[in-house]
């Protein structure tokens, strides 16, 4: 059977797509999907769902990250804007700290917080994400996610997140990103 499955929609108002990733030997599924709605929001999400433990028994693992962020952004006031606003959460799943310290200093976080182009990029951000947050028994993940920029358009924009795992590590997720006047 296919490993995968690829989906384009340009449907007037919604344009996007998804993918979708089979790898039935480990039991792993994963997906992504980006779809941009009357060109002012744009909604992203990234699925991975294991059905066999890392020991080989049956078992349930779920690791979901969503984001919509905002064209034009929301004023907050004083300058700032709301770009965008998102969540994880993840059922048997833990947060590895020493990976995503280095996914910080590499810039791999940005692929977990609002990635960009997620069809395009869907190996690595799914790499990513089974790097930084591997299956665990009995462990759970949720945190919530914001963009905020400064300027209009955004002359400094920065994105955070906070990830809680149960039992366990508290993490705190931040990419400043300044852009220079002629950047896109």
């Amino acid at each position: 059977p296919p490993k995968g499955l690829g989906l384009s929609v340009n449907a007037g108002a919604v344009t996007g797509g998804g993918y979708l990733y089979f790898d039935f030997e480990k039991e792993e599924y994963a997906g992504v999907l980006e779809l941009t709605i009357a060109g002012f929001i744009s909604v992203k999400a990234i699925g991975l769902i294991n059905t066999k433990m890392p020991d080989g028994s049956k078992g349930f693992s779920l690791l979901m990250i969503i984001t919509a962020e905002f064209n034009p952004p929301f004023q907050l006031g004083f300058g700032f804007t709301l770009m965008g606003v998102g969540g994880i959460v993840g059922l048997n799943r833990t947060v590895l700290l020493d990976p995503l310290r280095e996914g910080v200093r590499t810039g791999a976080v940005s692929n977990i917080l609002f990635p960009t182009d997620v069809i395009a990029n869907a190996s690595r951000i799914i790499s990513d994400i089974r790097t930084i947050f591997p299956v665990y028994e009995g462990k759970f993940l949720i945190g919530p996610m914001a963009k905020i920029g400064w300027g209009t358009p955004a002359l400094i924009s920065l994105q955070f997140g906070l990830i809680i795992e149960i039992p366990g590590n508290i993490a705190i997720l931040g990419v400043l990103k300044i852009i220079l006047p002629d950047e896109k």
